[in-house]
């Protein structure tokens, strides 16, 4: 009788051992999740993910607002699988402000007497059904390829998300505050290498309501931008002396054969260096601008221009052209180790060697605006440093991938290279610049 009682206790612990840990007896609830901002359209869908090791048995979404209970989505399928994807319509007919979504989710587990686990989960929903109200208060009248502009617009919800100029569906343009709320400005650019351009505000609020409104900039077809294609011939002397010298600098493998080794410096070291120079050059620093002044840029007086923006430039070796590229800025020459001056009130963002452009400086002058001073033999400032109108900068020189002693100078907006000579023209800034910035303020108040 003994080993009887032995033998059934043995039994219900072995049962309920087996019980306890079979995995068809787990008991963790279903996970779920709800991609949501805590705003609804009633057009976009609500994604719902339903997770559970054991499988998902049912499920149901109930639709909960003024005294009322809906329910808009549920399933009592025996085999929905271990994870479940749902994309939940709300009415579009709904009149509430705001609303909640009861979602229940209930495993395949045969844990409490087979019933399975039960997870719940409230969301609740502001509706907002408005789209954001975006205009354009001014902008400038022209831009040409490679050129600039400014726009300063109003924009205004109560749920606002996000408001940006896009240019061309790809270019994001950041927009800062401006003199009083809901206004904004920025600068903008036609990247040299679009052919087209094409810029609207956009603004996007939590609820996913977007709109687009076109900014008329009148494209400048001529003046601005005169692509010139230049042959540049390659000796076996700047590949030895320059190019090599660029590699070993940035501690990068050297080719036995000269073609790769130019063709390295001028392409993927190029590449790599213009990537860093578009995340420098990329942010815009301000929380709020209430004006913006800018004088012209001469940063070498008394030089001559020696190279243009946007020059293809075709390099020949042997009688072939083995490579080629773009170039964005101006080069200007005087004499040996001449010094560099600042225009404009700035920030020392970069004070660095940056592979092909040599030992550079880049400021920061407000506004997404950037100025570039490569292949320098000497910084006067650093990374950090305010600088003043008048200031010695930098002596030019010849590190990097040149020929000999010169400036290359750089104007950037938002992280992309633009025209320097529009930059060094006080006219052109005036009227395409500082004119619509700070005349808008006489059309806000």
């Amino acid at each position: 009788m003994k080993k009887l009682w032995i033998l059934l206790l043995l039994i219900i612990a072995g049962g309920a051992g087996f019980v306890y840990f079979s995995p068809m007896f787990e008991k963790n609830p279903p996970k779920i999740e709800a991609k949501t901002t805590g705003y609804t359209n009633l057009k976009n869908p609500i994604e719902i993910k339903l997770k559970d090791e054991s499988g998902i048995k049912s499920y149901s979404v109930v639709l909960v607002g003024n005294n009322r209970a809906d329910v808009i989505a549920e399933s009592n399928g025996e085999d929905l699988g271990k994870e479940v994807t749902l994309k939940v319509k709300l009415p579009k007919n709904l009149k509430d402000y705001q609303v909640k979504l009861v979602i229940t989710a209930v495993d395949k587990s045969k844990w409490h007497f087979f019933a399975g686990n039960e997870a719940k989960k409230t969301v609740t929903l502001e509706v907002d059904k408005l789209a954001p109200d975006a205009q354009v208060v001014n902008n400038s009248y022209a831009i040409g390829k490679g050129g600039s502009a400014a726009a300063v617009v109003q924009v205004r919800d109560k749920n606002l998300k996000d408001a940006y100029i896009l240019v061309n569906g790809k270019y994001k343009f950041k927009l800062t505050p401006f003199y009083k709320e809901g206004y904004y400005v920025a600068l903008v650019a036609w990247p040299i290498t679009e052919e087209d351009f094409d810029a609207n505000l956009v603004a996007e609020d939590y609820a996913g309501n977007i709109v687009r409104e076109h900014i008329p900039y009148y494209w400048k077809t001529r003046g601005i931008y005169n692509p010139k294609n230049v042959k540049i011939k390659i000796s076996d002397k700047f590949i030895n002396q320059i190019a090599t010298r660029v590699l070993d600098r940035m501690g990068m493998d050297i080719p036995n054969d000269p073609v790769e080794i130019f063709k390295t410096v001028n392409e993927k070291v190029r590449k790599i260096n213009e990537a860093k120079i578009h995340e420098i050059t990329s942010p815009v620093y301000e929380e709020k601008v209430n004006s913006f002044y800018i004088r012209r840029f001469k940063p070498l007086p008394g030089s001559a221009k020696r190279a243009d923006f946007g020059e293809i430039r075709h390099y020949i070796y042997n009688g072939k052209e083995i490579s080629r590229a773009i170039h964005k800025g101006v080069d200007l020459a005087k004499v040996k180790r001449s010094p560099i001056y600042a225009n404009n009130p700035g920030r020392v963002v970069a004070s660095e060697y940056i592979g092909i452009y040599g030992n550079t400086l880049i400021i920061y002058h407000g506004l997404g605006l950037y100025t570039l001073y490569g292949h320098t033999s000497e910084f006067k400032v650093k990374k950090g440093d305010s600088v003043r109108k008048g200031t010695v900068i930098a002596r030019t020189g010849a590190t990097g991938a040149v020929f000999g002693d010169h400036l290359h100078f750089g104007v950037y907006v938002q992280g992309y290279p633009v025209q320097p000579l529009e930059w060094m023209d006080p006219h052109w800034i005036k009227t395409n610049i500082v004119d619509v910035i700070n005349g808008s303020k006489r059309m806000i108040k």
